[in-house]
């Protein structure tokens, strides 16, 4: 049996105490928010009935007062959705099993560095763990508890315990209601294996507990998130990805792939496709995707013949992030069959900029650029379809975590051009 001892319930906090609390709580929200972001179909706090949905890359307006949240308890991502969404704002603690938690070297772990346990005895000592967080509570921290005891097998709620509702009394805190509606279906206590879905943090109206009152208050509670749960959980795309839907269909979208792959073609580094990639998947099967596809390829074409202009008239383009050798392997090419040298840029990793500046610097004939830059166009062709296509097949994944790969791709891409050119130094 756990003493109180070996549980290392803390101190009351400082105020310094609460704030690297807070620090910790936040760069956990942000981790469980990643994964979150990639095993379901989204995850949307909805603060109040009316109220507008909070996404997940948002932190949710909790009320500044102490504060006890209480939840329905069907699965462990419960705890996860919870700390990705209100770790973001507070710093967080959650009430669970000393016995579970720190009964075995793996859990006590994870309870201590990726989650935040408070850990209670299950036995007649626990609502004295419970009652110790009081001063934590009143100090700042969010202390949850799932009231129904533990994870349960059935849709239906079961009873609420009534030390949450006693810890709020003796803390002065209120207590915030929350129903969480998808997180049992995404990883239900009796199945190990996750089932994608979308999930909602849906709150109630925030209450305070009098002294002695706390069983009428965990009535009121039960009824209130038993409400809260009706309904099921609806699928809401990320802020990312509505975002650059919504450029994908507009001016700036098209004015963006268009920029971007002319000025590959004469001095800017970053390959045309990029942008093009991150608007084409999130149009589905609307024309706009053939159309900015067009738009890559012919600002592209444009960007060549006019590098290759400047060039053969005696002006002498930027070529940044180049080397001697890669020109010097452009003019070889170029001069040797024109016809393949833009084919083998389609995969050598030199800049298209390359080529064209070593067309202007042989003097080449127009017909001749045009005519060997074809499987350039080709290759925006063929990457835009594909991700054309697969925005198409795949937006049901892509939704809730566009900006989650978008940001990976840009964190790895320096790394990649790195690669590229000290391969060819």
């Amino acid at each position: 049996m756990l003493d109180t001892a070996s549980l290392h319930l803390p101190a009351p906090p400082t105020a310094r105490q609460v704030r690297r609390s807070g620090l910790v709580s936040y760069w956990r929200s942000k981790l469980w928010g990643l994964l979150l972001s990639i095993v379901t179909d989204g995850v949307t706090t909805i603060p109040a009935v009316g109220a507008e949905s909070v996404p997940l890359a948002r932190k949710p307006p909790l009320p500044d007062a102490p504060l006890v949240v209480i939840a329905n308890h069907a699965s462990h991502a419960d705890t996860a959705v919870l700390l990705a969404t209100i770790g973001r704002s507070r710093p967080v603690r959650f009430v669970a099993a000393a016995d579970y938690w720190f009964g075995r070297r793996r859990n006590k772990l994870i309870a201590r560095w990726l989650v935040g346990i408070w850990p209670i005895r299950r036995d007649r000592n626990g609502m004295k763990d419970l009652l110790a967080a009081a001063p934590t509570v009143a100090a700042g921290v969010v202390v949850v508890v799932f009231p129904e005891g533990s994870r349960r097998h059935t849709p239906k709620l079961a009873g609420f315990k009534r030390g949450a509702f006693e810890l709020a009394a003796a803390s002065g805190a209120k207590v915030l209601p929350v129903g969480l509606v998808g997180a049992g279906d995404l990883l239900p206590v009796d199945r190990k294996l996750i089932r994608r879905g979308p999930v909602e943090v849906r709150w109630g109206e925030p209450f305070t507990v009098a002294s002695g009152h706390a069983d009428d208050a965990a009535a009121a509670a039960f009824g209130a998130i038993d409400t809260l749960i009706e309904a099921p959980a609806t699928q809401r795309p990320g802020r990312a990805w509505i975002r650059v839907r919504r450029m994908a269909f507009a001016t700036a979208g098209l004015a963006l792939v268009t920029a971007w792959a002319f000025a590959e073609g004469i001095f800017w580094p970053l390959v045309a496709e990029m942008p093009l990639l991150l608007l084409v998947c999130t149009v589905g099967r609307s024309w706009r995707g053939p159309m900015l596809i067009a738009a890559t390829a012919i600002a592209s074409a444009a960007g060549i013949l006019t590098t290759w202009w400047l060039v053969s008239h005696g002006i002498d383009t930027p070529t940044p992030l180049t080397t001697a050798r890669m020109h010097e392997t452009a003019v070889d090419e170029l001069r040797t069959d024109p016809s393949s040298a833009f084919a083998n840029q389609m995969f050598n990793g030199i800049p298209v900029k390359v080529y064209a500046h070593s067309a202007g610097q042989l003097g080449m004939d127009f017909f001749d650029v045009a005519f060997s830059m074809l499987p350039r166009l080709a290759r925006i062709g063929i990457v835009g379809m594909i991700g054309w296509v697969a925005g198409g097949l795949l937006s049901r994944y892509l939704k809730p975590c566009l900006g989650t790969i978008q940001a990976t791709f840009l964190t790895l891409f320096p790394l990649g051009l790195g690669l590229v050119i000290w391969w060819w130094s």
